[in-house]
């Protein structure tokens, strides 16, 4: 099967419980389509260069 990377942007304002509860939807929403998650990485907050 082959890999793939998923990266999402989330506002800066969130709680950590509330990025960890955004991490566990999206890891759902893989496994239920038969998909696996081998490694999750956070990069913590970042500004971006642009307002989105």
């Amino acid at each position: 099967m082959p890999f793939y990377e998923t990266v999402f942007i989330a506002r800066q304002d969130l709680t950590t419980a509330q990025a960890d509860g955004l991490i566990e939807t999206f890891e759902k929403v893989i496994t239920d389509q038969g998909g696996t998650v081998p490694k999750k990485e956070s990069w913590g907050l970042r500004s971006l260069a642009y307002k989105i």
